[in-house]
Order: structure tokens, then sequence, then C-alpha cells
């Protein structure tokens, strides 16, 4: 894998973590009509669906970034089991920070 794809990978393997940690720690996220008008907030039951997916993008990212480098599967089997606590703790942080 050639580094514009190395790094391409890495940034969606961080903006997913941090999107979805976004949602988490605030309980839902925020969106306004394309033209103009109230903004409308999405609340956690329903946020919490697109916050999952953005950590499963997030994980595929991480998982193709660390097959490149191992192949071993123990590294990748303890990623993915690290991966939750990772999300915890940037939820943690950014919520300590509201």
């Amino acid at each position: 894998m050639n580094l514009p794809a190395r790094v391409s990978i890495a940034a969606l393997f961080f903006l997913g973590l941090l999107g979805g940690t976004l949602i988490v720690a605030y309980s839902g996220y925020e969106t306004s009509p394309r033209r103009g008008g109230t903004s409308v907030f999405v609340p956690a039951p329903e946020a919490y669906f697109i916050a999952a997916i953005m950590y499963a993008m997030s994980c595929l990212a991480m998982l193709a970034l660390l097959r490149n480098r191992s192949k071993s599967l123990a590294w990748s089997a303890a990623a993915v089991f690290a991966y939750p606590v990772l999300a915890w703790i940037f939820v943690q942080a950014v919520g300590a920070l509201r």
C-alpha cells in the first residue's frame, strides 16, 4: 500500500472515530435543512445507529492499516478488542470538555 493510500485510510480511521465519539458524547447531533430554517436535533436512539456505522468504518480502516503492517491474526484480534476501549476513552475525554 502506498503512502497516499495509508494517509487516506488513517484519516478515515481518525475521522470515523472522532465523528462517532462526538455523537455518543453529546447524545445525538444537530442538522439543518438545505435551504435554511430551524435546526433539528437528532436524539440518541436514532443517532447511535449513525455512530455505530462510523465506529465500524473506523475499525475497518484500523484493521486495513494493521494488516498492511502485520499479517498476524493475534494482533488483529487484539486491535478489535482494544478498539472499544479507545472509543470509550475518546468519549470520556470529549464528555469532560463539555
